[in-house]
């Protein structure tokens, strides 16, 4: 009896350990956007399809000194999808930030002016810039904040409004993606 007991709990325990969470960043976006290894999923994307998203991020729940986590959602969207093999030329990708998130689009020195430390968002917008995400930030939002166009960070593109941007990219087929 002690024997099969033993057993059990070692099988439990090798279970458990071949489980083992697999968390990784890139091949896109190397410092953000980890994600998790899933075997064998039952739903992936075609290798083959163009997929064009819009993400639309109005809140900002960060704590101070780091990166808005819908950000990194972005960046995990395009680590994830990469690791399946969809090329970063399948993937158009566009990000319109207002209401909250308008802070997050000011460059580095006006947002340690206003906010007397780093802004955490500035490496993260560079790398997505250089994966060829379009951001933008909305005009009505920008201007609401108080913020200036010299304040502008040069990774963002300033809209209108974000009701100009979406309707814009919807009508161009992109779909929308909101996770505030």
């Amino acid at each position: 009896m002690k024997k099969i007991i033993i057993l059990i709990i070692l099988v439990s325990f090798t279970k458990m350990n071949s489980q083992e969470k697999i968390i990784k960043t890139g091949p896109i976006i190397e410092n953000y956007g980890k994600v998790y290894s899933v075997e064998n999923p039952d739903l992936l994307l075609k290798r083959d399809t163009e997929y064009r998203v819009i993400f639309d991020i109005f809140t900002d729940k960060s704590k101070e000194n780091t990166v808005n986590p819908l950000l990194n959602t972005v960046a995990r969207y395009l680590n994830m999808h990469a690791q399946q093999g969809i090329s970063l030329n399948n993937m158009k990708t566009v990000v319109i930030l207002h209401g909250a998130a308008t802070k997050s689009t000011i460059n580095a020195i006006s947002y340690q002016k206003k906010y007397n430390t780093n802004n955490p968002n500035t490496e993260i917008m560079e790398a997505l810039k250089k994966a060829n995400v379009e951001i933008y930030v909305c005009g009505q939002s920008y201007v609401a904040n108080g913020f200036t166009i010299p304040e502008k960070s040069p990774n963002v593109k300033l809209a209108l409004s974000a009701l100009t941007v979406l309707v814009e990219y919807q009508s161009n087929g992109y779909q929308i993606i909101n996770f505030n």
